[in-house]
């Protein structure tokens, strides 16, 4: 798989969740390894290639001090994933923003790439993805629930507001966004251009994902 990725043409701030329980996977699942990198480290490298500046928001820092990134903990505790890009766009030095989870190795640089080449004026760029349900008698169309990927998704400092009062709210859903938000949506034909299998969305929850993970790249190395 090919990491390159187009020149920059701004400035950017990547910000990489680290703050699930992992609860499924047993054990602090960032720092297992997938390969020859640990699963954080896949992260890293992929975000190293569209960013200028990359911050690690954790509220263990002290099993991420070898990584020799930038740490800060969630300015507004048990807020979930919106409290962490709250964070993360509070320390960004850039208004350009891309926030990732941990869990995301499989990156792709060049849709990060549009995905920031297309935020301009918008507050933040999602890509979405169709989720099935089982309706009989219907189109795909009425079968197929948009989910938006909050979590590969590109975002101004503009949102800074507009989250913190999400978080006095209490409305935690990043998804929620959109409806306070200049939000550009991304359909699956257009993102499939710069990554056709959307691995870039595939997250690593359980055992059973990590061993797809491990699939994947033993596929990808023998190309």
């Amino acid at each position: 798989m090919s990491l390159n990725a187009p020149k920059k043409t701004q400035s950017v701030t990547g910000v990489i969740l680290a703050g699930g329980m992992s609860r499924r996977m047993g054990k602090n699942k960032a720092l297992l390894q997938l390969g020859e990198d640990s699963l954080i480290g896949h992260v890293i490298r992929r975000m190293h290639l569209i960013t200028d500046e990359l911050l690690l928001i954790t509220n263990n820092p002290a099993e991420y001090v070898h990584l020799g990134l930038p740490m800060h903990e969630d300015t507004v505790p048990n807020a979930g994933a919106l409290g962490g890009v709250y964070t993360g766009l509070t320390y960004a030095s850039h208004d350009a923003v891309f926030c990732v989870a941990c869990d995301s190795p499989f990156l792709a640089p060049k849709l990060l790439s549009y995905l920031l080449s297309v935020l301009g004026e918008y507050d933040a760029v999602m890509p979405y993805t169709y989720e099935e349900i089982e309706v009989r008698n219907l189109s795909h169309s009425d079968t197929a629930r948009i989910t938006l990927q909050t979590l590969c998704a590109a975002y101004s400092k503009r949102c800074l507001p507009i989250i913190e009062l999400m978080l006095q709210e209490s409305e935690l859903r990043v998804h929620a966004l959109q409806e306070r938000a200049n939000i550009k949506c991304i359909p699956p034909e257009v993102w499939q251009r710069f990554d056709p299998e959307g691995m870039s969305f595939f997250n690593i929850n359980t055992p059973e994902d990590f061993e797809r993970a491990n699939s994947y790249i033993k596929s990808q190395t023998q190309r």
